[in-house]
């Protein structure tokens, strides 16, 4: 929830969990981790949909394009977000490795 200019309160992690929409949103602190329970959701679309017009997070994923088309599809759309998979790929890009991989996974790694 953002707390006035440029201070966020706490960010939220959206991760598609399963094939049928459903996902999981889990609540992280400045440093990246759970600051609370992940909430497990049947239909992840409305659940951000209703995060987003209620407190306007800033949204991490590890790639927008598996979740974004989705929510766009809806007409849900959101302010803030980051998307590890294309952090990972300026960052690569900017060391001069273009073309490693830049999943969640290796930048994780």
């Amino acid at each position: 929830m953002s707390q006035g200019r440029g201070r966020i309160a706490f960010v939220l992690v959206a991760v598609v969990s399963d094939e049928r929409g459903g996902g999981a949103l889990c609540p992280l602190d400045a440093a990246g981790r759970p600051a609370g329970p992940t909430e497990v959701v049947p239909d992840l679309v409305a659940a951000v949909a209703a995060r987003e017009a209620a407190e306007h997070p800033r949204w991490v994923w590890s790639t927008a394009t598996a979740i974004y088309p989705t929510l766009l599809r809806a007409g849900v759309r959101v302010d803030r977000c980051h998307d590890v998979e294309l952090t990972e790929a300026l960052l690569l890009g900017h060391a001069g490795r273009w073309g490693e991989p830049r999943s969640l996974a290796a930048a994780w790694a």
